[in-house]
């Protein structure tokens, strides 16, 4: 039948005018299906002129053979020929990808492959048919070997595959999409040479050696995507901007779901392959810790579109067992690091709260018996967490090294640019140099678009933060000493508050009762948690904002605050709460911040938050680095817009009374490093603020002529200035919202800030302040643009002044103010009410009044309390407290010194160091000893001088 030779495009007659080949004599005519056998054989191996590569051949005869099959339907004689056709076509094409020398010519499975990746669709069918008869015939796993072993090489052989050659991506995606949808080469595809890499195997090694590691690294984030898509008009438009980002965030979504597609088959093919799966994603992170290290060399790492994309996907995997209804939380093993069989290497991880030496004698005593698996749920929860922390933590952290660098290749250009306009000598050298900086410059600019595309693409970021905010609840759950979290509350704190004592340095009592087994989890489950919010935080529509399931991240965030003995780490808690003060913030002047709800309605956070905050304010003084004295304020800003935020609702104002008048050794403590902060801050700023003033002054003269009245020359004084200035910024930014909170607190808990330990100090720091702001010394605060360093000076005033009013009925504090011989001065104050009463009309009448009766009631007492002390004469040296120099009234031994000191001055100062002043060695309040002798021999000698 004519049909044979239309398929297999062959004749008998050499004057056969369409081109077919022409058959040797041995065949015989006409021909039929007992000759197929021969001819394919004849076609593959002997003829020199087939019309195109064997394996395009038999894929052409295959589609004939189903056309001529469609047509034929109901001639059964004819589909039996037809089916012996088709089965010899897919045998035979099955041996071209067994026996490479099998065909003469160009067949070989490179050859194959390229024909295959170029006209995907069209051999589809033809793939499909020889899967399953390689699974019949036992031969499956040699076909695939071979298949994907040169589907690699030839991924290889591109140079570069990624998103930009959109034809050979999607193409290889499709032959793996098609491949794993058979469940035999799912449950086989693990055992493919190339599948892992070699045991050396670098941290970058795996993307370009391993079998899925050229399609898992499609993504936006490679750099020659980010230059070819961003590179070329880097002075575009904003909405320029965002329509690139937008088209590579639709083009990376449909690359994630085909990526999820796969792995997600070779998941389900067997449990083999899915422990295959969860290995080769546990070598790839184990080996890339460093990408979260501060001088890691980047180029020697696994990439950011590789780990975050495996990232994203582990993301997709654990999405079922922390949906909002949580029904499934308790599968994920509480206990899991106490398995002995771990993808995971915790050699050199941190622990929450506990050595590893401590760690591992706990693991050692409570491994569980070989037998005793993970199951699939908690391996893949605790995977996602370590690329949370490596992977994504990773990118998020390569952009926050970009923008430096980024800003010194800015000025580099600029400067040889500059250079070489200048005629410089070195100019001709500097040019040459040009072009590659700028090009350099150009890719890193990409590389920073790319990623701010990456991190805006808002339905991938909401998959994250809901993966986190189930990981938040579990986390929880682990804390809980019942492990019942979320389905019953978690009750706190879970061991007693240590009143009276600085938990910083009671490390080893908060590290003893640390619950097990949270205190031995690696540390990482919770910082990438926590890097990824505060990182995320930065962008206009974050996935926290409105989004339902925040309050797992606060409460998350609320535990971790309120109980110290569970994270050593005051970095992690210091980002917390950098976190919360941004969800705290107004929005815009008349809207709530996003977490503000939640703070007002969440029980939890209701009930826990402020102490927690309080706490930490006081605790954060010592962070164990070296830039822990400037660490703390950043925390205590954060801490301070919380605070301020929260105030307004009545139940915080509630407790922080209550803390007041229950808890004042507690609350004596926070006021107290509210003061020690207010008074640094304030004292640097303005400092800061005299310099930047005659800094300018100098260089203006200098600009007009006039000799030079300091040593530096023009270009140290420029640089000195830079540093003054930000020192100013800082401290007036620091110092200005440290100061609302001392408007906020004295109203209300005015008593408070009049202990003896506090008020002495808080009264010499305001006088000293008020007078800087309104004295003779004024003028030298006077700089250019004061807005340009958080200056304002009025807002400063009148926010001094309100603290004045605050505690002016209050005896203590009026004493105190007039004991102040170093700045206090009545005049000050009137014109402190010149200025904000008469001149800017910022304050009403009744703040001036008050204002004015409070400087007079002060100099009363100040002129009443000199004529006591000239009544008393001269006390004797042993009567006077030898810090302050004032008659002790209750004097105690410290007991290392010996040396003897007012109770209320030693308080004061153990409210900020814990140590004896006289030696540095640790001091507690409660083992000072009173001189009950001493003590009635100063009582006496009171008595005697008041006759």
């Amino acid at each position: 039948m004519s049909s044979f030779e239309d398929i297999l495009l062959v004749t008998k007659n050499p004057a056969d005018s369409r081109g077919y080949a022409v058959l040797p004599e041995e065949f015989e005519e006409p021909l039929d299906a007992n000759q197929v056998d021969a001819i394919l054989l004849y076609q593959l191996v002997e003829n020199p002129s087939l019309p195109s590569q064997p394996f395009a051949y038999l894929k052409d005869c295959f589609q004939r053979v189903q056309q001529q099959k469609r047509l034929l339907k109901k001639n059964q004689q004819d589909i039996e020929a037809l089916q012996e056709i088709d089965r010899l076509v897919v045998g035979y094409g099955l041996i071209l990808f067994q026996v490479e020398e099998f065909s003469h010519g160009d067949g070989n499975f490179l050859t194959y492959m390229k024909e295959i990746v170029a006209r995907v669709d069209d051999y589809t069918d033809f793939l499909s048919q020889l899967i399953n008869r390689a699974a019949q015939e036992d031969t499956l796993m040699e076909f695939i070997e071979n298949f994907f072993v040169t589907l690699k090489k030839y991924i290889d052989s591109l140079g570069l595959f990624n998103l930009n050659d959109s034809l050979n991506f999607s193409s290889v995606l499709t032959l793996f999409e098609l491949f794993v949808s058979f469940k035999p080469v799912a449950a086989s595809f693990t055992k493919i040479s190339g599948f892992f890499a070699a045991y050396n195997a670098k941290p970058n090694d795996f993307e370009k050696v391993t079998l899925l590691g050229p399609i898992l690294t499609l993504s936006p984030l490679n750099a020659s995507v980010a230059l070819q898509n961003y590179g070329d008009n880097l002075e575009r438009s904003q909405q320029q901007t965002n329509m690139i980002h937008e088209s590579l965030q639709t083009q990376h979504k449909m690359v994630l779901d085909r990526l999820f597609y796969i792995v997600d088959k070779i998941i389900r093919g067997s449990v083999e392959s899915r422990t295959d799966v969860l290995t080769y994603f546990a070598q790839i992170i184990n080996k890339n810790h460093l990408r979260r290290g501060d001088h890691a060399q980047l180029n020697k790492l696994a990439s950011n579109a590789f780990v975050s994309n495996i990232a994203l996907l582990l993301v997709r995997f654990s999405q079922p067992f922390l949906d909002v209804s949580y029904r499934k939380i308790d599968k994920i093993d509480v206990n899991y690091f106490n398995n002995l069989n771990l993808f995971l290497d915790l050699s050199s991880e941190t622990r929450m709260n506990s050595d590893f030496k401590e760690a591992d004698k706990f693991y050692d005593r409570n491994k569980k018996s070989g037998d005793n698996k993970p199951n699939f749920i908690s391996d893949c929860f605790f995977l996602t967490l370590a690329y949370l922390h490596y992977g994504i933590g990773g990118t998020l952290l390569y952009d926050e090294k970009v923008s430096p660098q980024i800003k010194r290749m800015r000025e580099e250009v600029e400067r040889i640019t500059r250079a070489t306009q200048s005629g410089d000598m070195f100019a001709r050298f500097a040019s040459m140099q040009l072009p590659a900086l700028e090009k350099n410059l150009q890719t890193m600019q990409s590389i920073q678009q790319t990623l701010q595309g990456f991190f805006s693409h808002k339905d991938l970021q909401l998959e994250v933060f809901e993966f986190i905010s189930g990981a938040c609840t579990f986390l929880v759950r682990v804390i809980d000493p019942n492990h019942e979290y979320p389905h019953k509350q978690i009750k706190l704190p879970l061991i007693p508050d240590q009143v009276g004592v600085e938990n910083v340095d009671n490390a080893d009592y908060l590290r003893e009762h640390a619950p097990v087994p949270f205190k031995y989890y690696p540390e990482f489950v919770i910082e990438g948690i926590i890097n990824y919010a505060q990182y995320i935080s930065k962008y206009s529509l974050n996935p926290m904002f409105g989004n339902p399931r925040l309050h797992s991240f606060v409460e998350m965030a609320t535990v971790i605050l309120r109980c110290p003995e569970l994270v050593s780490n005051p970095h992690l808690k210091g980002k917390l709460v950098q976190v919360l003060s941004i969800g705290a913030m107004p929005i815009r002047d008349d809207t709530p911040g996003f977490m503000m709800g939640i703070f007002e309605s969440n029980e939890l956070v209701r009930e826990s938050l402020l102490y927690a905050l309080l706490d930490f304010y006081v605790i954060v003084e010592k962070t164990g680095s070296s830039s822990q004295f400037y660490d703390k304020f950043n925390s205590r800003y954060s801490i301070s817009i919380i605070l301020e935020e929260i105030y307004q609702f009545s139940e915080y104002r509630k407790q922080i009374i209550w803390q007041s008048q229950n808890n004042a050794d507690f609350f004596v403590r926070f006021v107290a490093r509210m003061l020690n902060d207010l008074t640094f801050l304030l004292d640097e700023g303005l400092s800061s603020l005299s310099e930047v003033h005659n800094i300018q002054k100098e260089l203006e003269n200098r600009m007009r002529g006039s000799a030079p009245t300091r040593e530096e020359n023009d270009q140290e004084l420029q640089s000195k200035l830079a540093s003054a200035e930000r020192q100013a910024k800082s401290s007036c930014g620091l110092a200005a919202k440290s100061i609302t909170l001392f408007n906020i607190f004295s109203k209300d808990i005015p008593s408070a800030f009049c202990t003896p330990e506090i008020v002495d100090r808080l009264a010499g720091m305001l006088d000293y302040n008020l007078a800087s702001l309104v004295g003779p010394k004024c003028r030298e605060l006077k700089v250019k643009t004061p807005k340009k360093y958080s200056f304002d000076p009025k807002s400063l005033l009148r926010s001094l002044c309100t603290v004045y009013t605050n505690l002016a009925d209050q005896p203590e504090f009026i004493s105190a103010v007039a004991r102040d011989g170093r700045s206090f001065n009545k005049e000050l104050f009137d014109r402190s009410v010149h200025i904000l009463g008469n001149k800017t009309g910022l304050v009403n009448d009744e703040f001036c009044v008050k204002l004015l009766q409070f400087a007079r009631d002060a100099q009363d007492q100040k002129v009443a309390e000199e004529e006591a002390d000239l009544e008393m004469g001269e006390a004797p040296d042993e009567f006077l407290d030898p810090l302050m120099f004032t008659l002790m009234k209750d004097p105690v031994i410290l007991p290392a010194s010996r040396v003897t000191i007012d109770r209320s001055t030693i308080k004061a100062h153990l409210l900020s160091d814990s140590t004896d002043p006289f030696n540095r060695m640790p001091l507690k309040l409660e083992d000072v000893i009173p001189d009950e002798e001493l003590k009635h021999r100063i009582e006496m000698f009171r008595q005697n001088k008041h006759k």
